[in-house]
């Protein structure tokens, strides 16, 4: 059982590890991306379109799917890095229409493609890997280490951002402008352009995360599949304190919640399955209530640029 629980969680906290490592970079630039549940949504549609019409062409149609996803979680920043950062719009606002234009958009192309009835046949996804020898340690070999590589990808990228964001140049810049965006541009850098180019690779990693989900998760895609992850993952990154390590350990957290709830279910308890469903967000809300007012967000925040 605590196997299971563990590999469980792991899974389930891959796709808000992703959509947080990028979050983190957009916000520790001063840019708050309330759209990122759009932008996985948008992800796990065209990562599904794109491994499903190109199965029968190529043999790695899911990373052709993922690429897609990437793409177009990058398409969709870029939109919003137009309304939010050149035309200095409200981020919470344009974030918000960005989420709602995904829900529509993905549910009325879906159906002119699929129907009322959706796929007919399976997606092809990506397969488990099993480590060699890692994964035949007992206990805890094939929760760690039997999983698809994009589990494994997401964690490795966990000490790849941190030292990019602590111990690089650029990362330094891209901190100073969070904190004091003018004090950044007085010595030659381009405030906007690094805001701009943080939030395409949040966008980019918000498709992927998306992505996981119809090419990794679940081998299809349905209307809304995201159901609010993109929400936990920007809880994810308060919770962590914009801090890449901590909020792999809130992603932890909350996949750990996720797991519960399958195994709650599977217990057969004379309880409704909805109050189950609620636990991760039930948590999401429990860990907001009591960290936001401790956490401490970058001053420039969610503020536009003024030159």
């Amino acid at each position: 059982m605590f196997e299971e629980i563990l590999s469980a969680t792991i899974r389930g906290a891959t796709p808000l590890l992703l959509a947080a490592l990028g979050e983190v970079i957009s916000q520790r630039a001063g840019v708050l991306n309330i759209g990122i549940e759009g932008m996985m949504l948008i992800g796990a549609f065209f990562g599904m379109v794109g491994s499903f019409y190109t199965a029968e062409f190529v043999t790695f149609a899911p990373w052709f799917g993922l690429l897609m996803a990437g793409l177009s979680g990058l398409i969709a920043a870029a939109l919003f890095a137009l309304c939010a950062i050149r035309l200095r719009g409200d981020q919470v606002i344009i974030g918000t229409a960005m989420t709602l234009l995904a829900l529509g958009l993905t549910e009325v192309i879906y159906q002119r493609l699929f129907g009322v009835t959706g796929i007919a046949k399976g997606v092809p996804a990506f397969q488990q890997i099993n480590i060699p020898m890692l994964s035949e340690i007992p206990v805890l070999g094939h929760a760690l280490f039997s999983h698809n590589i994009l589990v494994f990808i997401a964690f490795l990228l966990v000490p790849c951002v941190y030292f990019f964001l602590y111990h690089t140049q650029l990362g330094l810049r891209i901190r100073a402008c969070g904190e004091h965006p003018k004090a950044i541009a007085t010595v030659g850098a381009n405030v906007r352009r690094l805001r701009t180019v943080c939030l395409l690779f949040a966008g980019a990693m918000a498709g992927i995360a998306g992505g996981y989900l119809s090419l990794a998760d679940v081998p299809y895609f349905t209307p809304g599949m995201t159901v609010g992850r993109g929400f936990i993952a920007l809880a994810i990154v308060i919770f962590g304190k914009w801090h890449p390590v901590k909020a792999c350990g809130a992603a932890l957290l909350f996949g750990l919640g996720s797991a519960l709830d399958a195994r709650f279910q599977a217990l057969g308890w004379d309880i409704p399955y909805q109050l189950w469903l609620m636990l991760p967000y039930v948590l999401c809300l429990a860990v907001l209530a009591g960290f936001v007012g401790r956490a401490e967000a970058p001053l420039a925040l969610g503020k536009p640029y003024e030159e």
